[in-house]
């Protein structure tokens, strides 16, 4: 793992990068980014919000991580998302949506977390950092879906938790609106999953689109989206209670 000796360094790393991906920013977004990166780095010293300890560690295979759905340019441009609504489910520290939300000043992005000590630290980010373009919720997925004001309300959700594939599915197609995507930030293993999950795919009403391979800079392992598409209404019965859905 590269190591960064100072806040230049990083800084010049992810200028770079979003230049790289075309991504509109400025010196004021720069500093919220490094700003967030402080703020788990700090955090995450006494709570688990992310598993490395490490700065650099969480520079490199979470923010910069995290910036590469900027990739995908066709679908994840600022110009594309203007005024739409964004999920990220069980976003933890904040990791994409949060730190997505400092680029997508014109989006409307929302923060599912159900742990409160979690939503806690992201109410506390979206304040200090000025971000007025976003929402935190402090509740459980599987409950949220089944609320007329969130259910299929979506245009774009996405989730990088750690969670197995078949419930993360469950939980997170049923925000989506019909014509919406779904964006998964998947390991290796997505091609088995796909595989493995495309009967639970077909009942809740999306198809994949594909999976794109993303390369994040300095960090040398594996990194793609899966993207889906939202092509009919998902039935009532999604989400199942999520002790029914690690069953099957």
């Amino acid at each position: 793992m590269t190591k960064i000796t100072d806040s230049s360094s990083s800084s010049d790393i992810l200028k770079s990068y979003l230049k790289e991906m075309n991504v509109d920013f400025n010196n004021e977004d720069i500093l919220k980014i490094l700003t967030l990166l402080d703020e788990i780095y700090n955090f995450n010293l006494t709570t688990n919000i992310v598993g490395s300890k490490d700065k650099d560690d969480i520079f490199f295979r979470h923010i910069l991580d995290c910036l590469s759905i900027f990739n995908l340019k066709e679908e994840f441009s600022q110009k594309n998302l203007y005024n739409k609504k964004i999920l990220d489910v069980g976003t933890g520290a904040g990791l994409p949506g949060l730190l997505l939300s400092i680029l997508l000043k014109d989006s409307k992005m929302f923060l599912l977390e159900k742990q409160h000590k979690k939503a806690s630290f992201l109410s506390k980010m979206v304040s200090e950092l000025e971000l007025s373009n976003t929402t935190v919720i402090n509740y459980p997925a599987q409950y949220l879906a089944k609320d007329k004001n969130y259910r299929e309300s979506f245009d774009f959700c996405m989730a990088r938790a750690v969670v197995k594939i078949n419930i993360l599915l469950e939980l997170i197609i049923p925000f989506c609106r019909i014509n919406g995507k779904i964006f998964l930030y998947k390991s290796r293993k997505v091609f088995l999953e796909v595989e493995e999950n495309r009967n639970i795919l077909e009942k809740l009403g999306s198809v994949i689109n594909r999976i794109e391979e993303i390369s994040v800079p300095y960090l040398d392992e594996f990194r793609a989206i899966l993207i889906m598409d939202k092509k009919t209404k998902t039935s009532n019965i999604f989400p199942r209670d999520l002790s029914l859905i690690k069953k099957t």
